[in-house]
């Protein structure tokens, strides 16, 4: 038995599915003679083309029977080698670190399986692979996994990003608290601050765009000036703080400061919300930004307020890309209305994307499954021809090899925002929204679309080298990936419309 490798079950389900249904395709043709006729035609077709030759022709027959011995042999080549099941088939399912996955943004796959058998069979039918087809497979994985490796290692801000998009508030009262607390605190904190016309760093600046603002939290005459509405539970009646509030009282629920009410380590909104995130997400941020004590903050801040602060984005940079490098009104208006509408179309592309990132491993398997049932049809019907079995070997290759322009693209995804922001606070920033806006957003969609350039590039390469599978790929990629990418914009507009009609 022979033991191949698979980066997970479900593409070791759908290989060995494959060559499952190959083995009956090959055992149906063989046994009706159906394998036979391109020898049978072979024969035929030289023989009828030596009576065409005419009777002055007269090494004709010899000619003949040369012409079928080289023809015949070359043929028996590729029927021994690409359609005899020979090797049994066993799937390997390869360790992914998974360390190293959430520190580096790539798989990193090792030697070992997932349980002490690997699968061989399904409902009892044994799956048989060609000698061919099983070096094109670990030839294919190797070269793989090898590339894949070679990726440098960087940590995958983009899938923190997206899963803190993708969190929302689930616990009803909670929705309605920070909305009170919008109105009790943040509100009338703001009205505060533009009434004095204080002066505020840039950095102050962006910090009070949130509810959970330091700057109004640590500054005396804001969030320790203004009380809840109504009593909170989790906040004890307090006399000196509440015996001239109604509805309260000596073991009832009293009135909080703003201070209270946001920082308590039980019953605060901070801490309530930080709950609503799985525990486990929380410790990797911590662990990517173990330098930065306000990484709660930014998490939260990027939670109860997707939006926020991306317009006041610091513009103390390169820009990128080719817009107008002459400012001018006319400039900063259509630089404007583009954030305005990438922002907009900001959560639904990520939430497709996610869904298409998840998607493409599928589509690979059901792919290369798609490929190894057509084998047996294409063998016979290219009367067995080895230029044929060549094309077939590098369409499989191809798609084998997806997994690194994949991994490739998600590495981009990510590492682009090490080179353009040093600090981890700036790092911080981009997963949360808050600075250079616009750039980050386009910078989003490009990299993005870099699941499917990359893969649709790949094809076009193959199809330079005679590997007529590329467009096929391509379009496989491409449709069954869309649909999924659809199907995740919806609900990323539907986090959206919920962002939207509750923002604080």
């Amino acid at each position: 038995m022979a033991t191949f490798v698979v980066n997970d079950y479900m593409e070791g389900t759908l290989i060995t599915l494959g060559w499952i249904i190959n083995n009956g395709i090959w055992e149906t043709l063989s046994s009706t003679g159906v394998a036979s006729a391109p020898f049978i035609a072979l024969v035929a077709g030289e023989w009828f083309r030596a009576r065409q030759e005419g009777d002055d022709e007269g090494n004709k027959g010899v000619l003949s029977l040369n012409r079928i011995e080289s023809r015949l042999y070359a043929m028996i080549l590729v029927l021994v080698f690409t359609c005899v099941p020979v090797f049994t088939f066993g799937v390997n399912p390869v360790n992914v670190s998974k360390e190293h996955a959430d520190q580096c943004g790539t798989v990193m796959l090792s030697s070992g399986k997932w349980g002490e058998s690997t699968l061989t069979a399904i409902d009892g039918h044994q799956a048989r692979v060609p000698m061919w087809w099983a070096i094109t497979h670990a030839i294919s994985k190797g070269i793989t996994n090898a590339a894949v490796s070679k990726i440098p290692c960087s940590t995958d801000y983009q899938s923190v990003r997206t899963a803190l998009d993708l969190s929302s508030i689930t616990d009803p009262g909670l929705q309605r608290e920070v909305g009170e607390f919008q109105l009790a605190c943040f509100g009338p904190s703001r009205n505060k601050l533009f009434q004095t016309g204080a002066s505020l760093t840039p950095t102050e600046s962006q910090d009070v765009d949130w509810i959970g603002s330091k700057f109004f939290l640590n500054t005396p005459g804001y969030y320790d000036s203004f009380y809840s509405n109504r009593p909170m539970p989790g906040f004890p009646y307090q006399a000196a703080r509440d015996s001239a509030r109604p509805s309260t009282g000596p073991g009832r629920p009293g009135y909080p400061t703003c201070n209270e009410w946001w920082s308590d380590g039980t019953a605060g909104l901070k801490a309530r919300l930080k709950a609503q995130v799985k525990p486990s997400f929380w410790a990797r941020v911590q662990s990517i930004f173990p330098s930065t004590p306000n990484a709660d903050d930014y998490m939260i801040r990027r939670m109860v307020s997707p939006r926020s602060g991306a317009a006041n984005g610091n513009t103390d940079q390169a820009s990128i890309g080719y817009r107008s490098l002459d400012g001018g009104l006319a400039a900063g208006v259509s630089s404007s209305a583009a954030m305005v509408g990438n922002l907009l179309a900001a959560i639904p592309f990520l939430a497709g994307m996610d869904s298409l990132k998840q998607s493409l491993p599928m589509i690979q398997g059901m792919l290369l499954m798609a490929i190894i049932i057509c084998l047996p049809f294409v063998s016979v019907a290219s009367a067995y021809s080895m230029k044929v079995a060549g094309l077939a070997t590098f369409g499989l290759f191809g798609v084998f090899f997806l997994t690194f322009w994949w991994e490739l693209a998600r590495w981009l995804d990510d590492h682009l925002i090490d080179l353009l922001y040093s600090s981890d606070a700036a790092k911080l920033s981009w997963v949360a929204a808050i600075e250079n806006g616009n750039d980050k957003i386009v910078i989003m969609f490009v990299n993005g679309m870099m699941f499917l350039v990359l893969p649709s590039i790949w094809v076009a390469v193959l199809g330079w080298a005679g590997a007529g599978a590329g467009n096929a790929i391509s379009s496989g990629i491409t449709k069954a990936g869309g649909e999924t990418k659809t199907a995740g914009q919806k609900g990323g507009d539907l986090a959206q419309s919920k962002a939207s009609g509750g923002k604080v």
